[in-house]
């Protein structure tokens, strides 16, 4: 039959899970250097494994007892607050100088106890140290939680969870101390369910940092390399299978893009493209799709959108690229855009359907003379095929 662990080996089993998920951290960091705060969480759990061993080595040396023993509490207390910072890094990614103003909450608790001479009462230390990581583990708790807005992440959940109930149990054991007859449960199981914490921590932020990994190459794979704007292909995902009346589509493409690069050279045409193709999605609402279709050429759905509308925003993305003198070599560019639209009139059509009349519009508007919008009505273009090749042969 097995016997319940004591109190003392609960603690030694708690004190080696910081040092585990510590290392766990640690690894993590080496696997992937750019999340920033994996060093200050492992640390942190270093220094709180340490506090409780200051306590130990205190007992040994009378007179030191009470100085060590408020160490420990220092050194843990220093602990939580690098893992606060460290969470809060590893949550936005991101480093704010801010941040180290949590270091005077353990100073100012520890000068308390010491100018005040409670610490030589263990039960007082206990107290303080317990409620104060407690604090901080709700702090953690919660920038986890909130920043899942920014980024929204699925373990976020999990991992914000993991740490309040850490939190809590450590509120458990506070209250356990204050008040041991209502209790809800011993000390040494409250100690026993978070060295369980601690492994699902380490596990959790693990996750983290891989699917932080996954969503990035994700998201490069539906940019486009050299503008940053969404490619062909994730464009085409974002598409509905059916478009319905009023949605519109715009192909656009830059006049006489092949001139600029014979002239100037290919980088100063990589330039004159990234900088339309950030002036063009500045324009775009919220729930319009904007691509790099490919070469020079951009494509624009808006969706619910109408003819009217859907003129009016096309001709203004125009005319303000347009406005934009590109300085190439002393000299001051002017990249023009040709567009055409074409917006669904039946109740629904197919997107490849409406692409194929903008892209007619689009051509019409090149054998025009270039920047300008045509808007795709069946009364202006022909029907037949030789009529769409007469198009295309004058551009």
């Amino acid at each position: 039959m097995l016997h319940p662990l004591d109190l003392p080996t609960v603690l030694l089993l708690h004190k080696l899970s910081f040092f585990v998920a510590a290392l766990c951290f640690l690894y993590v960091r080496s696997q992937s250097r750019e999340s920033v705060g994996l060093g200050f969480l492992a640390i942190g759990f270093f220094l709180v494994a340490m506090s409780s061993t200051l306590v130990s080595v205190g007992k040994a040396f009378q007179g030191l007892e009470y100085v060590l023993a408020l160490a420990g509490n220092f050194a843990g207390l220093v602990g939580y607050s690098l893992f606060w910072i460290g969470m809060c890094r590893i949550s936005t990614q991101a480093r704010k100088r801010r941040e180290w103003l949590v270091l005077l909450l353990p100073v100012s608790v520890c000068a308390g106890l010491f100018f005040s001479g409670l610490y030589v009462s263990m039960q007082v230390r206990t107290c303080v140290f317990q409620i104060t990581a407690a604090s901080l583990l709700f702090a953690a708790a919660y920038t986890v939680y909130t920043d899942r807005l920014i980024e929204p992440l699925p373990v976020r959940k999990a991992l914000a969870g993991t740490i309040a109930f850490a939190a809590f149990l450590s509120a458990l054991v506070f209250v356990g101390i204050l008040f041991p007859d209502i209790t809800f449960v011993s000390a040494r199981n409250a100690f026993f369910v978070s060295i369980v914490c601690h492994f699902a921590i380490a596990v959790f932020v693990l996750a983290l940092v891989k699917e932080r990994a996954e969503e990035g190459l994700r998201r490069l794979a539906d940019l486009d390399v050299l503008t940053g704007v969404h490619n062909r292909r994730s464009f085409s995902l974002r598409l509905p299978e059916q478009m319905r009346q009023g949605d519109a589509i715009v192909m656009i493409d830059i006049d006489h893009f092949k001139r600029i690069n014979d002239g100037f050279g290919h980088l100063a045409g990589d330039e004159v493209l990234v900088r339309v193709a950030r002036e063009l999605s500045q324009r775009i609402r919220p729930n319009d799709s904007f691509a790099r279709f490919g070469g020079e050429e951009f494509i624009l759905f808006m969706p619910a959108t109408g003819l009217e509308d859907a003129m009016s925003l096309a001709d203004r993305a125009r005319q303000s690229v347009s406005a934009i003198r590109h300085p190439i070599e002393d000299q001051k560019v002017v990249a023009t855009l040709s567009m055409g639209l074409a917006v669904c009139e039946e109740k629904h059509c197919t997107p490849h359907a409406l692409m194929k009349l903008a892209d007619m519009a689009l051509y019409a508007s090149k054998a025009s003379g270039r920047d300008r919008l045509t808007v795709y009505r069946p009364e202006d273009f022909s029907a037949d095929s030789s009529a769409t090749t007469r198009v295309r042969h004058a551009s």
